[in-house]
């Protein structure tokens, strides 16, 4: 004879497991409807959006911590919003002469870019064996831990690299920080393995490195980002974006900043895979091109 208590218990059980099966399932259903986010043709309507889709798939992640599409969809949504929208709210409030408002808008940022980076690191933990590992052991450690994966793995890399490089891209713009050499390596792991994912966007982030980091050359830089462009077929207009505003404004090439950013706003619906990010390079590069004088006083 069953006790009322088990009763209780089994009812418990079962309500939990529910609620893990249903959360499952909706976790399921975001993965699956995710992609249409990063097509979509209004910059406006996604960046109102976004918010809310990822404090769904927060909700979800406390019932399916595990659930390695809700982790991904929501790492990557923290990213795209403290990238399309918060950062560029920083940068439009630094050019109103608004310095206040464009520090807030930056810890916001880097708040969000941290939150993305705790699920980035979750997200690495099951899909990357010795991910948490290797990482302990250092950087000569966690690099021979990188040259055992292939090219399955291409694409995880990419993104948890390149979302812990945003992080840390914000939190510490201008200083040295030792996971910023576990994040790169990541990323150029990613490029060796399969230098195609999303868009070349990893040999964007070589390039981006090259340029900005200590010790490097403009003639370096410019090889780098040349190499991104060839990878790319030009069709991510992110990097042309980045090249103009990094490598042109290093070179003090008024006249390459003009003609890159030109490109982006000229150019078509190249790749609809992209479309969203390609929208938010043309918003960015029309910004740039009226502060040109700013970024090249005469």
């Amino acid at each position: 004879m069953i006790r009322p208590a088990s009763f209780l218990s089994l009812a418990l059980l079962l309500g939990c497991d529910l609620a893990k099966l249903a959360a499952g399932g909706t976790a399921d259903v975001f993965t699956e409807a995710s992609p249409a986010l990063d097509s979509h043709f209004d910059v406006t309507m996604i960046g109102d959006a976004l918010p809310a889709n990822v404090m769904q798939l927060e909700g979800l992640l406390r019932v399916v911590p595990d659930h390695e599409g809700a982790l991904l969809g929501a790492m990557r949504g923290y990213g795209s919003y403290a990238y399309g929208y918060v950062e560029d709210e920083a940068e439009r409030l630094e050019a109103a002469g608004d310095a206040e408002g464009a520090r807030e808008q930056r810890r916001r940022a880097v708040l969000l870019y941290r939150r993305a980076t705790e699920l980035a690191h979750h997200y690495a933990a099951l899909r990357l064996d010795g991910f948490e590992e290797a990482r302990e052991e250092g950087v000569a450690a966690f690099r021979a831990w990188l040259d055992d994966l292939d090219r399955d793995d291409a694409e995880d890399l990419f993104w948890v690299g390149f979302t812990w490089g945003q992080w840390i891209n914000a939190a510490h713009p201008n200083e040295r920080h030792a996971d910023r050499d576990f994040a790169l390596a990541m990323v150029r792991r990613s490029v060796a393995l399969d230098p195609r994912v999303y868009g070349a966007s990893g040999s964007g982030v070589l390039a981006f490195a090259a340029t900005r980091a200590p010790g490097t050359t403009v003639e370096g830089a410019e090889r780098a980002w040349r190499v991104a462009l060839e990878r790319s077929e030009r069709k991510n207009l992110l990097l042309l974006v980045f090249m103009a505003r990094t490598y042109a404004v290093r070179a003090r090439d008024r006249a390459l900043y003009v003609v890159l950013l030109r490109e982006v706003l000229e150019a078509g619906d190249l790749d609809p895979e992209m479309r969203l990010s390609n929208l938010i390079a043309k918003a960015r590069a029309a910004r740039y091109l009226r502060e040109v004088e700013r970024v090249f006083p005469n």
